[in-house]
């Protein structure tokens, strides 16, 4: 489903993660965006199965609070489950932190890091309809 030719990885083992687990997985859009996002921090390609359940094909929500979780990799989490759910699915996993985790999804906040310019690829896999221009308004 994928070609790796036009594809901005971090490193060496980010393109191996993806191409590892989309030759595995033979994911859509939702997951194909999922799979790249996680595979971009050390911390969440090392943690993939305590944040995505292979054999449901769901997302585990209470991975972000797990203590592995560091401030980029909940960035790059959230990222994740945003482009897979298309929600913001860790929002609603505890009442008093429901207002404080759903703005951890703004685009300030999960974009003002290094790894920005991975997450516009992330984007750009999860909607490829929209990512070519055709003039208008």
């Amino acid at each position: 489903m994928y070609t790796q030719r036009n594809i901005l990885f971090a490193d060496k083992a980010h393109k191996a993660f993806f191409a590892e687990l989309t030759q595995k997985l033979k994911p859509d859009a939702y997951l194909g965006s999922l799979i790249y996002t996680l595979g971009i921090c050390r911390d969440t390609r090392r943690n993939f199965d305590s944040i995505y359940n292979i054999g449901g094909r769901t997302i585990i929500p209470d991975a972000i609070r797990q203590p592995w979780q560091t401030g980029s990799s909940l960035k790059v989490t959230r990222l994740a489950f945003q482009l897979f759910t298309d929600s913001t699915p860790t929002a609603f996993t505890r009442n008093a932190e429901h207002i404080d985790e759903c703005k951890r999804y703004s685009v300030s906040d999960i974009f003002c890091c290094c790894f920005a310019p991975f997450f516009v690829e992330a984007i750009k896999l999860r909607y490829p309809e929209f990512m070519l221009y055709r003039g208008g308004a």
